[in-house]
This record gives structure tokens, sequence and C-alpha cells, in this order.
């Protein structure tokens, strides 16, 4: 289930993958803010667009959030509750999250999120530095974990579940979904970050479920809403940066019956359709990207697999599995990057293999190891990495790229 859903990515991912840039709103006097840039000018403008999200980021501003979460972790190991893993999992996916990890950010509306199982944990545990233990006391509202943490203060995690429930069956398990989750993370009087995830509509029988997270973490407020049907899964998702709204997007993709359990001799790719996602960046750049069949996609991705699935060309090894897969995206996949609310695109997506790893054996022996990378190819033909040129400028939100593969691994749960 998990390799065959792993196909959506590309139709959802690629247009999220690319610009996670934000600024003011300035005129270039040697070319138009739309219409079609150069290649030397849409270059430019990407540096630009890079440079001012690195600007508007301050690191700091969650220094203190990741430093609660980290001393934590530090003292949880004295913690006795049961399946402590879970609930130290929730408290890192909190701070991750709120730090602008998008594949957390999705993870948590999935419909199998553990946090929706809250109740489970509930109690309050208190932290003795001198005996190094955990106090308890009894709870039936919420999740309180309260430690001392510098200077006077404590530190307080909680998590609490709120409004009715429905029951909800995935993997043979049927699981408690409640109407409304709420956390927070606060260091003495300062709340360093909140949540609040709200679902609706949630059944078993057609799957579906509507589920919205907003986060508020100093400013940074990342909102995010996943919506599943048997006929289309929906999602879009904003982050605000201190009264700046840096980036919005949404995704889609059709299909029938798409929740319903996998037949023991069906290939579930050939449920989905089309796929489309968008990108806004502050009006300065916009990504659109299309699949035209992601059932075609699927299966000629899986005839590479099966092509190169051997002793001497495994998938990801060689350079002739890395280049029929970029075929096969090119083929199916197309999209744009345009500036200033154009609809004419300054540059198109490309693909190409690459070498990802390399090593020599004792023997002298080379070994390589290629994937397949999007680029963007501007219209002097020139072509630009998205690892090579975005990764220093993607700040805290460097998981945008993650992002749609959560999405897609949160529907997972919709299906056995």
């Amino acid at each position: 289930m998990t390799r065959k859903l792993f196909y959506l990515i590309p139709c959802l991912m690629m247009a999220m993958v690319t610009f996670t840039g934000c600024g003011d709103d300035n005129n270039d006097n040697d070319g138009p803010t739309g219409g079609v840039l150069s290649a030397e000018k849409s270059k430019e403008k990407l540096s630009e667009i890079g440079q001012n999200l690195i600007n508007l980021v301050n690191a700091d501003d969650h220094k203190q959030l990741a430093q609660v979460g980290d001393y934590f972790s530090e003292i949880v190991g004295s913690l006795e509750i049961r399946e402590k893993a879970n609930v130290q999992q929730m408290v890192h996916s909190l701070v991750a999250a709120s730090q602008g990890d998008m594949a957390k950010v999705y993870a948590m509306a999935a419909v199998n999120n553990e946090m929706y199982q809250a109740s489970d944990y509930y109690g309050i545990y208190t932290y003795n530095e001198d005996t190094e233990e955990w106090g308890y006391a009894e709870s039936n509202s919420e999740l309180a974990l309260k430690f001392d943490y510098s200077d006077g203060q404590v530190a307080e995690i909680k998590i609490a579940a709120t409004g009715a429930t429905t029951d909800f069956t995935y993997d043979d398990v049927t699981v408690k979904i409640p109407a409304k989750l709420t956390a927070t993370i606060k260091l003495g009087s300062t709340t360093l970050t909140s949540f609040e995830i709200t679902t609706a509509n949630v059944s078993s029988s057609p799957r579906k479920a509507d589920i919205t997270v907003n986060i508020d973490a100093s400013g940074y407020k990342i909102s995010t809403s996943v919506s599943a049907t048997p006929q289309a899964v929906k999602a879009n998702y904003s982050i605000n940066i201190k009264g700046t709204e840096a980036i919005k997007g949404e995704a889609y993709l059709n299909g029938s019956n798409m929740t319903a359990d996998e037949g023991s001799n069906e290939n579930i790719g050939d449920r989905f359709k089309d796929a489309r996602a968008v990108m806004n960046i502050m009006g300065e750049a916009a990504i659109v990207m299309q699949c035209s069949s992601y059932k075609e996609l699927a299966h000629e991705l899986e005839q590479v697999e099966d092509q190169y699935d051997n002793p001497t060309e495994m998938w990801g090894q060689s350079h002739g599995a890395a280049q029929a897969t970029a075929n096969v995206y090119k083929k199916y996949l197309n999209g744009s990057l345009t500036f200033g609310g154009s609809d004419e695109a300054s540059a198109t997506l490309a693909f190409q293999p690459y070498i990802d790893y390399s090593y020599t054996d004792g023997q002298g022996v080379k070994h390589e190891y290629w994937d397949t990378e999007p680029l963007l190819q501007f219209e002097d033909e020139s072509l630009i990495s998205f690892e090579d040129y975005f990764d220093a400028a993607s700040g805290p939100f460097k998981s945008l790229a993650d992002s749609f593969d959560a999405l897609v691994r949160s529907f997972e749960g919709f299906v056995e």
C-alpha cells in the first residue's frame, strides 16, 4: 500500500517543494513584475525571494521552544506512563510542527494521528529534580506534563481532547477521533506554541474526514486542512509570519472509490485520476503543477521499478533506472513558474538523473547511486536544480518538500 501511494507524491508535492519565499513587493526597474522574465532576471528574482525569506525568519524566535522540548527528552526516561514512546513522540511533533516542519503538520491531519488518543494518557505529571522522578495526579480532562526549566520558571505541556468522539476503523483497529484537540507548551506565563485540531464529517463507511490544524508559535501561524472522500483528496495550507502571509497553497487529487479497502488482486493506482497543485508566494512567485494521469504515471513507474529490480541494476543505483524515471515524470508531470500574477511561464519543470551518492570500495571499484531530481528550465534552456538552489533559502520550512509526502501517507489510514 505504501509503495503504491508513494507515486502520488510527484503529483502533489513537486509544486510545493520549490519556493518557500516571501518578502516586499519590490518592482524591478529592469523588467516587469508580471509577464515572462528572462532567464537571468528569473534567477535574480528567485534569489531575491529566497533572501527575503531568510531575512523574515529569526531562528531565535523558537529557541526557547526547542530548548524546552530538548530538556523534556532528557527527563522523560523516568516518566511512568503507558506507551511512553507515544507521549514522547507527541511532544516532539508539537515542537517540530511549531518550527515549520510541514511533514509533522500534515501528520497531525491524518486520521491515524496518535494524538487523537490523548485521553488514554490523561493525568497530571510533575517532575521532581531532586528525586528525578515524576509525580502523578489524576485528571479526566487533560494530559499535563510539568517541570522546572530555568530561573524558577515552570514549563508545562498540555494536550486535551474535547467534544464528541467518532469511531473510525482502519487496519482492523477502531479508534475514537475527537471533535477537537488542543495543545499548548508554556514557559512560565508565556505560551510558546498553541495547537487546535478540529475534525468533522468523520465516517468509516464510506471512509472520509475533514481535518483542520491551526498552530500559533510566537507569531508564526500555520494552518492546514485536509479533506478526503472516496472521490477526492484536497489539501490547503498557509504560513503567516508575524502578520505577513508568506505562503498559500492548495492541491487536489481526483479519483473514484479511493478510500475503500484494497482488493486482493487490485492495482490501487487504477482508482486515481488527475492531480493539481498551486502555490502562491506573496504575489511574487507562483507554481502550478499538474499530473495528467496518476494511473498511467504509477503504472509506468512500476514498470521501471520491475525492470531495474535485479542485483546489477537495483532501483536508485543505476543511471538507466534514474533516466527511465525522469522520462516517466516528463511524460505525465508538467509545471510552471510565474512572477507577479502573470499566467505566462518564466520557467517550466524538467527532470534529470543525478549521482546521489558514490564511493570506492576496498578493491578500488567505484559505486554510484543514482536518483532523479526536478529542475527549473528557463527560456534560454538553462537548468537549475531545486536542491542546489532552494535548500539554502528554505529556512525553518525546509520540510515543505516532505509536506505532501506526509499528506499522502496520512491518507493511507483510509485504505487497508
